[in-house]
């Protein structure tokens, strides 16, 4: 199936809240970047005036699962929709213009309908300021819902898919700080808390409450509804993936103490202490990305060490002369979309590729680099 180009589209602005301290954030923008950054692998963010158009060429996509995917083409995003058995043939759903040299982050909500995007759209490369974007993947419609918020950050989808969780610059007692907010579809910002840390990272839902990773001077700690509920490390983590049954945690922890190393760790929500990943990638590599098969356990990004082969029990199924860094299952656990990469370290990733890998083994979504999520025709 031949791409289908659509139409440019319109951004409609609904509610523009204040910038916040936008000094503090890129001061903390700037420390954590030095510290987790890897060359190439971490990517930036792609700034976008919102656009509207007659329809997506999505709603007429034969059934199947689609991996949503971007790319960049000098000051516009593509978003485009990938058939897992027919990855090289994208469809394309919208075009976001955007301020040259940034990237979209985002995710598609759970019943695949809508993709919520974090765009730097004001501002400048030291000093970017984000707006929430949701696009109709059907319709082809992209909104702004909210502006000023953190850039760099992934939002999270209520379970309904009736809104979308993000963080912006605040204060509280007059002190910089975090807000947490719940911007729903209509427009409607509700604040759910404010908090003063380095970042805050919405990872997911349990039992109805919202969890979250706060980064401070304590290190990472994994709270629930803004109250602390599990200490995760002393230092920074990344690549937080909640199980499908909200029992634990992955994530990669960035150790500084003698150079930058990334280490797989998974944590039991129950009150057990942080674990080594050992039973699922080899305990002496680094590791980025993780993962969560849909009833199974997480796959991290490893690249082994030089000698002898280690056993490896995820399904990444790692080849020599590169390395995967892993980015989301399927909802049916039978695909695993992945960025792979031709180099032999962290320290020299090489040229990275989209990839799928399936029942038929591994297929490129040639041109594109970025991944949303999963949705089902």
């Amino acid at each position: 199936m031949a791409s289908t180009p659509v139409s440019p589209v319109r951004y409609r602005t609904r509610r523009e809240p204040g910038t916040g301290r936008l000094a503090r954030l890129v001061l903390v923008l700037t420390g954590l970047v030095a510290v987790l950054a890897i060359g190439p692998i971490l990517w930036g963010i792609i700034a976008g005036d919102a656009k509207q158009g007659p329809g997506s060429a999505f709603a007429a996509a034969p059934p199947g699962t689609y991996a949503l995917v971007t790319r960049t083409e000098g000051s516009v995003d593509v978003i485009a929709a990938a058939r897992a058995d027919q990855p090289a043939s994208p469809i394309e759903i919208a075009r976001v213009p955007h301020l040259e040299g940034f990237r979209t982050s985002g995710s598609v909500d759970p019943a695949g309908r809508f993709a919520a995007l974090v765009a730097v759209d004001a501002g400048s490369p030291v000093q970017p300021q984000a707006s929430l974007i949701v696009v109709d993947l059907q319709r082809g419609v992209a909104e702004r819902l909210v502006s000023g918020i953190e850039p760099m950050q992934t939002p999270l989808w209520t379970p309904a898919g009736d809104a979308v969780v993000v963080t912006r610059p605040g204060a509280a007692d007059g002190a910089p700080a975090i807000d947490v907010l719940e911007v729903r579809l209509d427009g409607a910002v509700r604040l759910r808390w404010s908090q003063t840390a380095l970042a805050v990272a919405p990872v997911g839902w349990r039992d109805g409450r919202l969890l979250t990773v706060a980064i401070d001077a304590r290190g990472s700690t994994l709270q629930a509804d803004g109250q602390d509920l599990l200490h995760l490390s002393t230092s920074i983590t990344r690549d937080w993936a909640l199980a499908p049954d909200g029992s634990a945690i992955a994530f990669v922890e960035v150790a500084t103490e003698s150079g930058v190393r990334y280490s797989a760790r998974v944590a039991a929500l129950d009150g057990g202490a942080t674990a080594s990943a050992q039973a699922l990638s080899d305990p002496g590599a680094e590791a980025l990305g993780a993962a969560w098969a849909p009833g199974g356990s997480p796959t991290f990004g490893a690249v082994p060490r030089e000698g002898p082969a280690a056993s490896d029990a995820s399904a990444q199924a790692l080849r020599a002369g590169g390395f995967d860094v892993p980015l989301g299952y399927s909802p049916d656990g039978s695909h695993l979309a992945v960025m792979h990469w031709n180099g032999s370290s962290f320290a020299s990733p090489g040229r990275p590729e989209l990839q799928l890998i399936g029942p038929a083994g591994r297929a490129a979504i040639p041109g594109f680099e970025g991944f949303l999520g999963w949705a089902r025709r």
